[in-house]
């Protein structure tokens, strides 16, 4: 019998938790925080976060990544693991003092996640016992961050995304296959209507066919891959 649980779109943040699991069989790390800069609201939010108390995730999407001079150095080298003994002063920065060390956390770096284009776009911190900050596991999170990155790509498409009710209807009827004139027949409206609905998708999404939207779509979890739909008589 078909699993109706595998026709439920997977946005970017539930593959980002996929992605941590997976992560932590590799190093097993205390604490990982993932962030995408929201375009429309200016500021980084959360994508995933694995171990940080509340309270450490709100330092963090406050005050560490838009000011912390630390943070900014870690920015400023983009292909580096940067810790917190490579960072100068960070083990007596406030996020270090105040928030992080009394939190129990005690090592750990801030990676800076960039686009194509070597923009930020998002963020990947993780907490490790002191141990572990070896080549190997430097190499590991170096790998992480390039994995993180079109998950975060992804998660800001889908911020940047609205899509109104009768679209996302539309949408998952073309991510089934259908054409136009059997969405119209599926919901009870015009072909004309239905037109002006892609037309205003693939403007959304930024995409110039259908075969492109849907690709989009799924990418950002507004689509299943194994979308079905049977018709209404």
């Amino acid at each position: 019998m078909d699993d109706p649980s595998a026709r439920t779109p997977r946005s970017p943040c539930d593959r980002m938790e996929s992605f941590l699991d997976e992560l932590s069989r590799h190093v097993p790390y205390a604490a990982a925080l993932v962030t995408a800069h929201d375009p429309k609201r200016k500021q980084h939010v959360t994508v995933a976060n694995h171990g940080y108390p509340a309270d450490v995730v709100g330092y963090v999407l406050d005050h560490y990544i838009p000011a912390d001079p630390s943070f900014r150095l870690a920015a400023s080298h983009p292909d580096d693991v940067l810790h917190w003994d490579t960072l100068p002063e960070f083990r007596r920065s406030p996020i270090a003092t105040d928030v992080l060390v009394p939190s129990g956390f005690h090592q750990g770096s801030s990676m800076v996640l960039d686009d194509r284009a070597g923009r930020t776009i998002g963020t990947l911190h993780v907490s490790l016992d002191e141990s572990l900050v070896t080549p190997t596991t430097l190499g590991v999170l170096a790998r992480a961050r390039r994995g993180a990155v079109p998950l975060v790509a992804a998660q800001r498409m889908r911020l940047a995304t609205t899509l109104s009710a009768r679209e996302l209807e539309v949408l998952r009827h073309m991510g089934a296959g259908l054409n136009n004139a059997e969405i119209a027949a599926e919901l009870w409206v015009s072909r004309r209507t239905v037109a002006t609905h892609v037309e205003h998708i693939l403007r959304k999404l930024g995409a110039g066919n259908r075969v492109q939207a849907v690709v989009r779509a799924i990418a950002i979890g507004l689509v299943s891959p194994y979308a079905e739909f049977e018709t209404n008589f």
